[in-house]
């Protein structure tokens, strides 16, 4: 199983939809495997003391997912695909969110929250080996 997340950095307008993309190879043909989209929000900023550090923390290289404990972040499910079923973490329910095709995250239109870490993950019952993950960081700018 090889998982990767061909544009790793996205920034994106307030409001306007927003795409990250995840694709995978399977090594043996099977049931489809389960698809499950993970959000981290950045890591807090230590000097403002509020709960995102903002584009800034994250382009001057300081934040990375290693960089503070999940305990200090915001993690929840954004989605989950099984075959053609998508499951809705309950944070987004009722937002146009969904996974197309195999693996891709369509989060609609960007909210303000949205900015952070996404995780595509990829688990499947006959594959084992390889990299089942991949992540994908997304900036959202409000307009100016």
């Amino acid at each position: 199983l090889q998982v990767t997340v061909p544009d790793p950095r996205t920034v994106a307008l307030l409001f306007q939809p927003v795409l990250l993309r995840c694709q995978f190879q399977v090594g043996t043909p099977g049931p489809p495997p389960i698809v499950t989209w993970k959000y981290k929000s950045f890591c807090p900023s230590p000097t403002s003391g509020d709960t995102w550090g903002g584009p800034e923390s994250a382009s001057g290289g300081g934040d990375t997912l290693g960089t503070c404990p999940d305990s200090a972040r915001t993690v929840r499910i954004v989605a989950t695909k099984q075959g053609d079923m998508v499951t809705l973490g309950d944070f987004y329910r009722g937002r146009a969110v969904t996974i197309r095709g195999g693996a891709e995250l369509s989060l609609g239109p960007a909210a303000w929250g949205d900015s952070g870490f996404y995780i595509c993950t990829v688990t499947s019952t006959q594959d084992l080996q390889g990299n089942n993950e991949a992540v994908a960081e997304l900036v959202v700018l409000g307009e100016t």
